[in-house]
């Protein structure tokens, strides 16, 4: 998961699970649930196929194999794998998306350092 993380804790939410209300963390999660809320991570999210997120994501880096209904904010990555259903803006350092993924929306690239986006 993440350098970030030198304890190697990962939060997990199972497929069946279901939150409504906002995540805040400092660790890396894994969501294969449902989540109706924002989530804020200091670490990397991988959201699996079977996961699907109603609102907004604000983290270091994302995996996107589920659906992500919501505006995405990574100061590093966000990596869209083929599975990928992802339908609000993109912000981030970097991003991939691999052949099959779904996205709409926007996206801009921020710079390396920090959340400004790239001017020219």
């Amino acid at each position: 998961m993440s350098k970030e993380n030198p304890g190697n804790t990962v939060n997990l939410l199972c497929e069946g699970t279901v939150i409504v209300g906002d995540i805040k963390t400092k660790n890396d999660i894994r969501v294969d649930g449902m989540i109706k809320g924002k989530i804020i991570t200091t670490g990397r999210l991988v959201v699996g196929s079977t996961a699907k997120l109603e609102g907004n994501v604000d983290c270091v880096n994302i995996d996107v194999q589920g659906v992500v209904i919501g505006d995405i904010l990574a100061a590093g990555s966000v990596s869209l794998k083929d599975t990928a259903n992802v339908m609000g803006n993109i912000s981030a350092a970097s991003i991939s998306i691999e052949p099959g993924a779904m996205f709409n929306g926007n996206c801009q690239m921020l710079k390396k350092e920090g959340r400004e986006p790239v001017k020219e």
